[in-house]
This record gives structure tokens, C-alpha cells and sequence, in this order.
């Protein structure tokens, strides 16, 4: 069961922040900020980037003190902070940060999503159960609430009900090949 959970948290962890790239591009991001300078346009790099690091944390502490009173653009910033944050294990960090996000814009389905998997890596599966089934429905997040409602069921050892989520997953973003490794799992 922990070679799971572990395998689980690095496929999620690359499955969100990769989604948020998608979700999230930095162009919008970039006008938004109070000052143009190379330094910023790094820190906004370091930010938006993949790799999830203590350094692309502190670079969206930056960019959040530049980015204005935008609260678009703040929420972006902070969505990606809470991604990076739950990559390196700080859930609760995260959730917080995903639950500002959602207070300031109309990003309630990443917040929302990013509390959901803050809660079931904090291994509190009705709660994440809860914020999957209420982002499942929204657009572009809704594959990896799929996704992370897949991943709690297995997790808790229902496998049908695993296999339906997963299958939901794929059917919203076909040739996902994280969840189609997860669901050779189940087997």
C-alpha cells in the first residue's frame, strides 16, 4: 500500500502541475505584473515552471508581491504555488493557498480540485471525495477530478469504483497515460 501511495503522489504531482500548465499559461500572468524587468520575467519562469521546488515556491512569493491588485492574475500565482507546494508534501500550505485562489476569482474548480488532493495525500479521503465531486463538472479540471476521485477509491480498496472514475477520467481527455497506468494497477 505505500509503494502505491508513493507512486500515486509522484503521478499526481506531475498530472496537476503539467494540467495547470494548460490551464494556466503565463502570458496573461506576465502583463500583469507592476514591473517588466528581467528579474521579474525569471521569477515568473521559475514560477509557472513543472519542476516543483522550494525555489519555484519562493519565486511565486515574488511574483505575487509584483503582480498588482489583479485578482485574476493573483489567483493564477497562487493556484501555481499551491501546485508546487503539494508536489513537495506541504498540503496543508497548499490548501491554503488553493482556497485564497478561489476566494479571489472564479477559480473555484482548481481551488477546489487542489483541496481535494491536499486532503487525500493528508490521507483524509471523504473530505477529498467531497472537493472532487463538487470540481467534476468544471471544464478543464474536470479529468483530474476525476482522476484524484479514482485515486481515493483505490486507495481505500474499492476497485470498481476506481475503474468507473478512471475510465470517466480517460473519457474526457482520451490517451491520458497517467490514468491508464493506474488503472493497470487495479488488475
Amino acid at each position: 500500500m505505500k509503494a502505491f501511495f508513493l507512486a500515486a503522489g509522484l503521478a499526481l504531482a506531475t498530472a496537476t502541475t503539467a494540467a495547470a500548465v494548460e490551464t494556466f499559461p503565463d502570458s496573461g500572468i506576465a502583463y500583469g505584473l507592476s514591473t517588466g524587468t528581467a528579474t521579474s520575467q525569471g521569477l515568473l519562469s521559475d514560477c509557472m515552471s513543472e519542476d516543483s521546488s522550494s525555489r519555484a515556491i519562493r519565486a511565486c512569493t515574488k511574483v505575487l508581491r509584483a503582480a498588482g491588485p489583479d485578482e485574476t492574475i493573483r489567483a493564477h500565482i497562487l493556484s501555481r504555488r499551491g501546485l508546487h507546494k503539494m508536489a513537495l508534501g506541504r498540503f496543508d500550505d497548499a490548501a491554503t493557498d488553493f482556497t485564497r485562489a478561489g476566494d479571489l476569482a472564479d477559480h473555484e474548480g482548481l481551488a477546489t480540485l487542489g483541496q481535494g488532493f491536499a486532503a487525500m495525500l493528508d490521507n483524509d479521503l471523504m473530505a477529498a471525495r467531497g472537493h472532487f465531486e463538487d470540481c467534476s463538472n468544471r471544464g478543464s479540471v474536470a479529468p483530474l477530478a476525476e482522476y484524484g476521485l479514482g485515486l481515493t477509491y483505490q486507495m481505500a480498496g474499492d476497485t470498481v469504483k476506481a475503474r468507473q472514475a478512471y475510465q470517466r477520467a480517460l473519457d474526457l481527455r482520451p490517451g491520458w497515460d497517467a490514468v491508464a497506468v493506474q488503472m493497470e494497477t487495479l488488475d
